[in-house]
């Protein structure tokens, strides 16, 4: 393949905060996507170097059960990714983060694995996350046997709504176990749909998902951006809000001209709102793209794990 679409990296993406359910064994990623374990390994017979992004068919690509051209999908290959970062060209920021991060791709994700994933991501580290979504896929998903290795894939929405709350809280999500309560049984009552959510405008779909217990600004955003086809959705903890403090606070005005103050390491709702309208203004309908390169590149520079 040439087309800017074939380049990107697959293993970097994947180790960007998005997904949480992928690790390493041997050569190989494996990673949960909903019933399906998927797969991909860097071909042999490919020169490899970190300074470059790969190209699409430098990579194998397997799931089990089968899930055809399940890469395009997840890595948005079907995104004009290259219009989309020249748009960003105003930036010198995100500009240099693209040049230093390539192939970073942000991942479509399965909705209801993302839903509950970010409703675990409140206010914790990624290591966190990672062990509360491996114990509830461990006792609530079903055993698949894989390469000769045990996966368990991930809980559906009426597994854990028919599940006791003291049962989810053994696998350690602590407070978030009343919002994973919450959001089965919306999704249970169809009070939360994914195809309606789709289809409404990104201000209507975030004030649906907010309704939920434990859905906040940043939950929902993130939500929108990896499952929800809302790519000017911008979500904004705590890195993003360190990189806005420093390196954009000439873009603190909210729509009525008024500055915007607030704590680098912490905002209010008001305050993401108002950061939120400024924002997408300024990077515009693919917003989505640059706060995951924003993000990407205030982890990095300090040496975080992912």
């Amino acid at each position: 393949m040439t087309d800017s679409s074939s380049f990107f990296n697959p293993e970097i993406s994947i180790n960007s905060g998005q997904m949480f359910q992928w690790h390493k064994i041997n050569d190989s990623w494996y990673g949960v996507y909903g019933d399906h374990i998927l797969k991909f390994s860097f071909r042999k017979s490919s020169s490899y170097s970190e300074c470059h992004s790969p190209e699409y068919g430098d990579f194998e690509f397997y799931s089990y059960p089968e899930l055809e051209k399940w890469e395009s999908r997840l890595f948005r290959l079907d995104d004009d990714i290259e219009k989309i970062l020249s748009g960003f060209s105003h930036d010198a920021l995100v500009s240099e983060a693209i040049r230093e991060y390539p192939g970073l791709r942000l991942l479509r994700q399965e909705p209801h694995q993302c839903m509950f994933s970010f409703v675990c991501a409140n206010n914790t580290s990624i290591t966190m996350i990672r062990r509360m979504l491996s114990n509830l896929s461990r006792k609530f998903g079903s055993k698949v046997i894989y390469d000769g290795k045990e996966f368990f894939t991930f809980p559906t929405a009426n597994t854990l709504h028919r599940a006791t709350l003291s049962e989810i809280c053994t696998c350690g999500p602590g407070y978030r176990s009343t919002s994973i309560k919450a959001l089965a049984k919306s999704l249970v009552r169809e009070e939360l749909d994914v195809k309606h959510l789709m289809r409404l405008s990104y201000e209507h779909a975030k004030e649906h998902l907010m309704e939920i217990h434990g859905i906040g600004n940043k939950i929902a955003d993130c939500i929108l951006l990896f499952s929800l086809e809302k790519l000017e959705a911008f979500p904004i903890d705590i890195w993003i809000t360190r990189a806005l403090f420093n390196y954009y606070g000439w873009l603190n005005q909210n729509k009525d001209n008024e500055t915007i103050r607030y704590n680098r390491d912490k905002i209010t709702p008001k305050q993401y709102t108002q950061i939120s309208e400024t924002i997408r203004r300024y990077f515009g309908k693919y917003a989505g793209y640059a706060q995951q390169f924003l993000f990407y590149h205030m982890r990095e520079e300090v040496g975080r794990e992912w």
